[in-house]
């Protein structure tokens, strides 16, 4: 059976783009943060007491605000190709399948976690 025209330009367009949904990890990156019940701004957070957060490391009490910053140093490998970072900072609620952050990159903001969105485009 011969596909139809439209049927090949759809299946060609799926197999250019279903390339661009696979990841492979390059590593983690290590996290240092604090905690806090003040609304700060990005230039008042990174005045804050940065201490190291590994994973499991507990925070989110009621109206607490978590600032974490990290370094992601890439590989040569990664030259020339998409590279995201998967932020996953907390425990994900019931309510909003996990934490909401604002994301930045070198002071600039880059994108959002929220229920919908697990990474951001570097």
């Amino acid at each position: 059976m011969a596909l139809t025209i439209e049927w090949r330009r759809r299946i060609d367009n799926w197999r250019e783009e279903l390339p661009k949904h696979f990841y492979r990890e390059l590593g983690a990156v290590p996290l240092s943060g604090f905690t806090t019940l003040e609304q700060l701004t990005a230039e008042q957070a990174l005045q804050g007491d940065f201490q190291p957060m590994p994973p499991g490391t507990e925070w989110g009490a009621k109206w607490e605000y978590g600032w974490f910053r990290g370094q992601v140093v890439l590989p040569d490998e990664a030259a020339g190709h998409r590279v995201v970072l998967k932020v996953e900072v907390g425990v994900p609620s019931t309510i909003y399948g996990g934490v909401e952050s604002a994301i930045y990159v070198d002071g600039v903001i880059a994108g959002a976690r929220d229920y919908k969105h697990d990474h951001v485009t570097l």
